[in-house]
């Protein structure tokens, strides 16, 4: 038939060019031959996508709406309200019904401050529930089928409700915080921005996967949650970052049980009935006191044998408390989150504590919201060569604390720091390790330690990092090499009279910057929890679309193969190879698209030795994963693993060692391994640098795990339920996670494999252009892979021409007769006719190229 085939089609093409007969669409083949474009449609979405939530336009829109001016006398004013002398009782309602309070424990919350400072006089009291309650809750919404609205709807309600409800009432929320928080009213304020900004980030990343999948087709919107259920827990600290957990999770498509501290309570229920009124189906997000002594345990071991998911802010040790009684009471399959608390410190490399930036950042660093922050300095390390000493640093950060107003009245707009019953009256700078050993203050605390002392953090454990130096670059270049998830620099002149940029471990602001985002990296991050702000968590509700039509179509780059590549595609099976080819280049034009760029400058703290803001300029850099595999006795060379190597060995990043974990594998006597996992093993070790490390059973790798200096994230994972109790939990204790299989689409594999670390330059006005060349130059330095990949050949494929020959619709010839077949004949004799006759065989006798 292929011969007909292409009889036919040059009868047809001699008709055309005589003009006997006109076909719909067709043009000779020099008609369509057009520029050649320079990006491909993965490539040019993928910018388009990123533009839509990291611009620096769209961070501009963000902006000004999350730090829009607060009214300060309605905030006061709701203050005033909710701080008044009041003993009332509140409904605690469930699937739209309050629960009765008769056989129930009960609880009463007062505010922790009361009007203008004083005694505290404002008492809400609630029913708690019982674990009935939560099983109920559970098997109604199965029963009943209860759904979060599908994409387009849930968008629109949850836009309308960070419009009207939230930034619409930011003096009511300013209000809450400042009240059940408490904090100081400028605390509040910039809490609600913060929340504001990444409500706002989360729907633009939302929205512009909606967009993509009806205009360029590209990317598509992804609902993990549809049908599930999550458990979402608040810090006691900071309540809004649950709402911000709560309306992600609902863009997720996951149902909502938001189980909160009692003086919370009140807030919570208000942004449930706003919710509903914005028209949230009612029993889709339920609100319940329960974080609380006076709750029974039962209730939330209850939830955590349901759900399907954790969502975690707060310590790191109450989240794997949650995460391990959830493997005891069988939940294997809960997938769980948390963004937990870090020891921080600040570095102190060539200068002194003696210099007043230094002294205020540092001060500022440990006393911030009473040193309850997760980024609190717990640690200043002083540089012993600059003359400083522990008493030294002491004196000079006592000195520092006076530049901040501390008060018990919240109200007050010029306050720094709000004291409240409980909490340490000033700061207190240690001089010397307490007995019990260093851990988190939690409180307006410092410890003073030198560099290179018996007392090394290492910032795998922090979420902010702090460096003075004498100059930007050289506190870049000693940024850049830690763990933390945020690292602040400032280089400091030489006359410590001239105006100075100051920072702490604190201050990342959004949406210029990014929080939490180095998982893999610092145990200060635990579970599925890629930070607040990242491209990796705005975008976990997009993915790339599937295989389709389309991709005949559409540009595609082609990068050349490194030869180590070259050899590692030789593991996957034939079928496999030249579609993985494909998709290692989707991937790397989606690196392309996401490659970071620094900030414009922004507000941070204030000077020292003048008026006016520091200025901070951020760049959100681009870190490899830290990966660990496994592979359990009996299984081979899984091709997922082999596409990991194949990604790392092409990714345009400057990867890390992979630690590949072998189970069950040593045996007395006989070989470990055999073909192909064994010269696979012999290639990533060689030319990948992976470690690769043999476990007689898991008892033994468990161990090993335990002593891990990083948090043990495992990739590749088959029916991680099915995995050994004593894996599963020593993972969780020590802030890992197992990710089953290997995504399929190119973003998803983008966010798998990457982490964001922000990096982030405190300076002047006339440093901004210093700082944005440092931080370029830094991130070319240590971002980018040693050897770059040469730009990709990108190709047009030549259309599809949808007339010719007809189809469902018609054979696509314009005769005036489509039955008169005789019009298909001319006099000429065609090329191929010509060629059957000199060589005197018959059209259907020739071989057709490659075979029939």
């Amino acid at each position: 038939m292929a011969p007909m085939r292409l009889l036919l089609s040059s009868r047809l093409q001699g008709l055309a060019r005589s003009g006997s007969l006109q076909l719909r669409g067709w043009r000779p083949l020099a008609s369509l031959a057009t520029a050649k474009p320079n990006v491909s449609a993965i490539g040019a979405a993928a910018r388009t996508l990123r533009d839509a939530v990291k611009s620096r336009e769209v961070t501009a829109q963000i902006m000004a709406e999350a730090d829009a001016e607060v009214s300060s006398p309605a905030a006061v004013e709701r203050l005033g309200h909710e701080l008044r002398e009041c003993d009332e009782e509140i409904e605690v309602m469930l699937l739209g019904s309050p629960l009765p309070a008769a056989g129930r424990k009960s609880v009463a919350a007062t505010t922790p401050v009361g009007p203008d400072g004083g005694a505290p006089c404002r008492t809400v009291r609630m029913v708690l529930p019982e674990a009935e309650d939560i099983r109920r809750l559970i098997s109604t919404r199965l029963e009943e089928n209860k759904a979060v609205p599908k994409a387009d709807e849930i968008v629109k309600i949850l836009d309308q409700y960070l419009s009207e409800k939230f930034v619409g009432k930011a003096s009511d929320h300013v209000a809450l915080l400042t009240a059940w928080g408490p904090k100081a009213l400028g605390d509040s304020k910039g809490e609600f921005g913060e929340v504001a900004a990444l409500l706002r980030m989360s729907l633009k990343a939302y929205q512009a996967g909606l967009k993509s999948q009806k205009e360029d087709f590209q990317f598509e919107v992804q609902r993990a949650g549809e049908g599930r259920d999550c458990l979402v827990m608040p810090p006691s600290n900071f309540a809004l970052l649950g709402l911000k957990d709560a309306f992600h999770m609902l863009l997720k498509g996951f149902r909502i049980l938001l189980i909160v501290q009692p003086r919370f309570f009140p807030h919570f229920r208000e942004v449930q009935l706003d919710l509903e009124e914005c028209g949230l189906p009612a029993g889709i997000l339920e609100v319940l006191p329960g974080i609380t002594p006076e709750a029974d345990p039962g209730v939330l071991h209850e939830a955590l044998k349901h759900v399907d998911r954790l969502q975690f802010t707060g310590s790191s040790a109450m989240f794997k408390s949650l995460v391990l009684k959830a493997i005891e009471l069988g939940n294997l399959r809960m997938e769980h989150a948390g963004e937990v608390s870090g020891l921080n410190k600040v570095r102190l490399d060539g200068v002194s504590v003696s210099h007043p930036a230094v002294a205020r950042g540092t001060a500022w660093a440990a006393m911030a919201n009473n040193g309850e922050l997760c980024t609190s300095a717990s640690l200043v390390e002083f540089d012993p060569a600059s003359g400083d000493s522990a008493d030294a640093v002491k004196t000079a950060l006592l000195e520092a604390q006076s530049a901040f107003k501390l008060g018990r009245d919240p109200a007050l707009a010029e306050l720094d720091v709000l004291l409240r019953e409980g909490k340490s009256e000033s700061l207190e700078v240690k001089t010397e390790e307490p007995a019990e050993g260093f851990h988190e203050w939690w409180e307006k605390t410092i410890l003073a330690v030198p560099r290179d002392g018996s007392l090394n953090l290492k910032t795998n454990q922090s979420l902010g990092h702090c460096i003075y130096a004498p100059s930007i670059g050289r506190a870049l270049d000693c940024g850049v090499q830690e763990d933390a998830s945020n690292i602040y620099c400032v280089g400091l002149p030489e006359d410590s009279s001239a105006p100075c940029a100051r920072a702490g471990t604190t201050g990342a602001k959004l949406p210029e910057s990014v929080f939490g985002g180095m998982k893999t990296h610092t145990y200060a991050v635990a579970g599925d929890h890629d930070g607040v702000g990242t491209a990796q968590t705005l975008l976990d509700n997009v993915k790339r679309r599937g295989a389709n039509w389309r991709d005949q179509e559409e540009a595609y780059s082609v990068y050349e193969l490194t030869e180590v590549a070259e050899m590692l595609l030789e593991f996957l099976s034939p079928r496999d190879q030249e579609p993985f080819t494909r998709q290692i280049a989707n991937v790397i034009d989606v690196y392309d698209a996401f490659m970071p760029e620094a900030t414009a400058p922004y507000g941070g703290q204030g000077l020292v030795g003048a008026e006016g803001q520091s200025q901070l300029v951020t760049l959100q850099a681009l870190r490899p994963s830290r990966k660990n595999l496994l592979i359990p006795r009996g299984v081979g060379l899984p091709e997922d693993i082999v596409k990991v190597a194949l990604l790392c060995e092409m990714s345009p990043l400057r990867e890390l060692p992979v630690d590949l974990h072998l189970l069950g594998a040593a045996q007395v006597g006989k070989l470990r391994v055999t073909d192909p996992l064994k010269s696979f093993l012999r290639v990533v070790e060689k030319h990948l640098g992976w470690r690769v490390h043999y476990h007689a059973d898991s008892d033994e790798m468990a161990a090993a795990l335990e002593v891990a200096e990083y948090p043990p994230y495992f990739f590749c994972v088959k029916d991680r339920h099915l995995l050994p109790i004593e894996l599963l939990t020593a993972v969780a204790e020590n802030g890992g996670y197992f990710y089953e299989g290997l995504p399929t689409d190119a973003l998803s594999v983008f966010r798998c494999m990457t982490a964001t670390q922000a990096w982030t330059v405190s300076c002047t006005e006339g440093q901004v252009n210093e700082a944005t060349e440092a931080l370029e130059n830094a991130w070319k330095k240590v971002g980018l892979r040693l050897v770059p990949h040469e730009p990709p050949d990108v190709i047009k494929p030549r259309p599809r021409n949808m007339d010719i020959g007809g189809g469902f619709g018609g054979p696509g010839l314009n005769v005036e007769d489509d039955s008169k077949w005789d019009e298909l004949s001319d006099d000429e004799e065609s090329g191929d006719e010509a060629a059957a006759t000199s060589t005197g065989k018959p059209d259907d006798q020739k071989a057709a190229p490659g075979g029939a």
